[in-house]
């Protein structure tokens, strides 16, 4: 998955350095996923690698079943809905745990007036403010800035501040109304801050000692909760809708990780996934037919459009306090690199990244793509060693991405 690559600093991906030097030293790298990458899948069709496949759960434990819960025009009590929680009344009930995943923390992601429409943003990035009300703090997710929760509109003075969205503070606080006698662990990034915290609460999960377990992607895959029976998704369409082609990918992954946490032991599991979009081509395929299935239409879309892994891709990124030096670099990168005419290479851009700012900088990308390896290789290899000499080259921060996992 993606926390494989390498995102700062350095870029790599630790998967293909395990390969390259499995092939160096000739002996076998084993990859294990339950959702592997399309790249690795189509690798694998091409018989670059050797696939092997496990049918059966471990224990002979019974694949929990899926079910998509349409709920569009129902009543909602902050983000669940009246089935969803007759589900969590009726496992509870029978002393089973439940999980519940949403992949996003705090309270909400946006706070907005009421009377005039004025959102809380970050000054230093193109990004809201999340609510998180433990703490009465606004708080930027990207570039940590945190300031008071503020009582009134700045803008309007008299607008009243509404929370938008869900967190996980908020569905928190929603399930211990609804279920005050249970005991509830919340896990996401804070609430785990603390030395020995993430270890304390797994083992309250493991001893049987909280009945309902929340949290983010940390609670997707790589824990055995034998008394968990019933996984709920609150907020599955967040994934549906991206500019990343990568999206569809990610979610698809996530739901199949998260469901496995579901029926592990004896007991049969059930996942119920909340969608307002309950006919999308992608929940159906994956939830009736399996991840491969999703994976093979995935890779037929991906070959349709020319994307990876049926091309290759690289993106140069920049990035300055002033927004006109990342932009000229790269334009003047992207003449450059089009002097090499027989590199065979596409080069798009510059453009500016989809979160244009960033704790305090202005961030622009330069894409390049090629139907062969050899050919990107070639025109990055001469732009790089030629790239000192881009004006501006020295004022600005620069990386070069070969095969991102996303665009950001």
């Amino acid at each position: 998955d993606a926390s494989f690559k390498q995102q700062e600093g350095f870029r790599f991906s630790a998967r293909d350095v395990a390969i390259m030097r499995g092939k160096l030293l000739n002996v076998p790298v084993l990859l294990g996923s339950a959702t592997p990458s399309l790249e690795s899948l189509h690798n694998a069709n091409q018989q670059r690698y050797q696939q092997l496949i496990l049918s059966q759960r471990a224990g002979n434990a019974v694949e929990p079943t899926l079910h998509l819960l349409d709920i569009r025009n129902k009543k909602m009590h902050n983000g669940l809905s009246e089935a969803l929680i007759a589900e969590l009344n009726k496992a509870l009930t029978n002393n089973e745990q439940v999980l519940l995943f949403l992949n996003r923390r705090g309270f909400a992601p946006t706070l907005i007036c009421h009377g005039c429409g004025w959102v809380a943003r970050c000054r230093h990035c193109d990004a809201n403010l999340v609510i998180h009300n433990n703490e009465r703090l606004l708080r930027c997710h990207h570039c940590g800035r945190e300031q008071r929760l503020i009582p009134n509109c700045p803008a309007c003075k008299i607008g009243e501040l509404m929370p938008l969205g869900l967190g996980t503070e908020r569905i928190e606080e929603a399930l211990r109304e609804l279920f005050p006698n249970k005991t509830l662990v919340r896990l996401d990034r804070d609430t785990t801050q603390r030395k020995g915290s993430l270890e304390r609460y797994l083992a309250q999960i493991n001893d049987g000692k909280a009945d309902i377990i929340l949290g983010t992607q940390m609670l997707a895959k790589g824990h055995h909760f034998p008394n968990v029976t019933l996984v709920a998704i609150v907020d599955v369409d967040s994934g549906l809708f991206s500019i990343d082609y990568h999206a569809t990918e990610r979610l698809a992954q996530m739901i199949t990780q998260v469901s496995g946490r579901a029926g592990r032991a004896e007991k049969p599991g059930k996942v119920i996934l909340q969608t307002r979009h309950p006919d999308h081509k992608l929940l159906n395929t994956l939830i009736r037919e399996g991840y491969r299935r999703f994976a093979d239409t995935a890779l037929a879309e991906r070959k349709e459009a020319a994307l990876p892994p049926f091309s290759y891709h690289a993106l140069l990124r920049a990035q300055a306090g002033n927004p006109n030096l990342p932009l000229a670099f790269l334009q003047a990168a992207a003449a450059l690199a089009k002097t090499y005419k027989a590199s065979h290479t596409q080069i798009l851009g510059p453009v500016p990244a989809p979160m244009e700012k960033r704790a305090g900088l202005y961030r622009y990308q330069l894409l390049f793509q090629s139907n062969k390896r050899s050919d990107l290789q070639k025109c990055l290899t001469e732009l790089i060693t030629n790239i000192d000499s881009i004006t501006h080259a020295k004022k600005i921060r620069w990386s070069l991405d070969v095969d991102p996992v996303d665009l950001f």
